[in-house]
């Protein structure tokens, strides 16, 4: 529980793994990546160091979360 207006920091443990898994399942939903493509594409994400790894799952999530609004009726 938060004390003095002050909550505590959140934790996030992601491996390289986790974030490649979920940055491909957000393209998917977003309807940018085709399953079949998704051993070429975990390819070019393994070229990636951390940092940026982390940043192509945000925009992926992104574009899932911006697909998702356009889809839906």
């Amino acid at each position: 529980m938060a004390t003095n207006g002050h909550e505590p920091p959140i934790s996030l443990n992601l491996t390289p793994e986790v974030v490649k898994h979920q940055t491909c399942e957000y393209l998917i939903e977003a309807g940018v990546l085709l399953r079949s493509e998704v051993p070429r594409y975990r390819k070019v994400l393994d070229t990636y160091d951390s940092m940026t790894l982390l940043q192509v799952m945000l925009v992926s999530w992104q574009l899932r979360e911006a697909g998702g609004e356009i889809l839906s009726p």
